[in-house]
């Protein structure tokens, strides 16, 4: 098999106009509602402008520090980063109306760092692409160049929200610009796939993950997907081989690859990916946090398709500290409804071998090694201070 050449950008591309095809409108409304209503969550680099009725004093312009965090008066350090505008407006609102009578504040941003969308396939210049708030499709096909050839010639589809939702793209449509509405806005992370309709160029896309992202020739009755897998190089030491996926029809078939590696009867071998198809690996990004009384508390990634336990955490963490408060540990996990739940957890009684077994970690989790000095336990004032953190390890 080989990778084909894709054709060099070209200045001046004309703008482009958007349809969805093979959609009812009520499928293409829903797809469009969809993507308009997704809120902008903030990250390190964002700039804010932040005010407050009547209080001309609070006025500030900050910038989301590489941690996530900045500071403001009377609520001191802020933790912004996985948090919307308006989940941001309603932290600072409680954080002031301790010194303030029910305080009206306002956040804008007013400069964001550059975030990607990917553009992959028959275009005349694929690759990554800048997306601000208020990017749409149009602006990216654009930058790229268009498609490589005839628009007849040629099918697409947007894949959003982590490969969980895909649209079909009508090209002739596109180009003639007859449905604005479909012009859909586009948010870090998606991807464009175009790909030619001659059956004489039949062609699986490989993105994500692998060393060598792009188009691949294959055989009219497919190939199996570890083969497709190892013409783009192979998978990167961040792919999450459990969780890859095969984009088929606008439909997203989910199999674990990573027995393949050692096991070529596994039956995901049977698995084959056909033309127009798109294998994608997607990047290993479940974490868990270790934090409070540990001498190393940070973020530590889950192994893909394994698994983490309470006392291989503690140890990637260096260790309770002598100030730790080992029998009173709590797990701060968040169930199906995004509610905390807190997991009381006795470290001394596990790294002993005796009472509960030793917990598996799940990811978004945060274990929590108390002082001594707060009494025994996990209290409210600890829960509300790590809330933010959560909500950045489930980006």
């Amino acid at each position: 098999m080989r990778m084909n050449r894709h054709h060099p950008l070209r200045a001046g591309a004309a703008l482009l106009g958007l349809a969805c095809a093979g959609l009812p409108a009520t499928a293409q409304t829903a797809a469009s509602e969809s993507a308009a209503a997704r809120p902008y969550v903030l990250s390190p680099d964002d700039q804010i402008d932040i005010t407050v009725l009547g209080h001309e004093d609070l006025k500030a312009s900050v910038a989301i520090l590489p941690d996530g965090t900045f500071r403001y008066p009377i609520v001191g350090t802020v933790h912004a980063a996985g948090l919307t505008v308006e989940g941001l407006t309603r932290a600072l609102a409680r954080g002031l109306s301790d010194q303030l009578n029910q305080p009206q504040v306002t956040v804008t941003v007013t400069q964001s760092r550059p975030r990607k969308v990917s553009i992959l396939g028959a275009v005349k210049s694929p690759g990554q692409y800048d997306v601000r708030p208020g990017t749409h499709l149009l602006d990216v096909l654009a930058a790229c160049g268009g498609p490589a050839q005839a628009p007849e010639l040629t099918q697409a589809t947007l894949v959003m929200a982590g490969g969980k939702q895909s649209v079909a793209v009508d090209m002739p449509g596109l180009l003639a610009g007859t449905d604005a509405a479909q012009n859909l806005p586009l948010a870090p992370g998606d991807v464009l796939l175009v790909q030619p309709r001659d059956p004489a160029l039949a062609q699986a896309q490989v993105m994500g993950e692998v060393a060598k992202p792009g188009a691949f020739d294959i055989p009219a009755d497919g190939v199996p997907a570890l083969t497709l897998l190892n013409d783009a190089g192979g998978a990167t030491p961040k792919a999450a081989l459990s969780r890859a996926q095969i984009l088929h029809a606008g439909r997203t078939q989910t199999l674990n690859l990573r027995p393949l590696m050692s096991r070529l009867d596994d039956a995901a071998g049977s698995v084959r990916v056909m033309p127009g198809d798109v294998l994608l690996l997607p990047e290993n990004t479940a974490k868990v946090a270790v934090l409070g009384e540990v001498r190393a508390p940070a973020a530590y990634d889950l192994p893909d398709g394994g698994a983490l336990s309470v006392t291989d955490a503690v140890a990637l963490a260096g260790g309770a500290t002598a100030e730790g408060d080992k029998k009173n540990a709590t797990i701060l996990r968040r169930d199906g409804a995004d509610k905390p739940t807190l997991i009381a957890v006795n470290l001394d009684d596990l790294m002993r071998g005796k009472g509960a077994p030793d917990t598996a970690l799940q990811p978004g989790d945060i274990l929590y090694v108390p002082t001594r000095k707060q009494g025994g336990g996990f209290n409210v004032m600890n829960l509300l201070s790590l809330l933010p953190f959560m909500s950045v390890l489930r980006r």
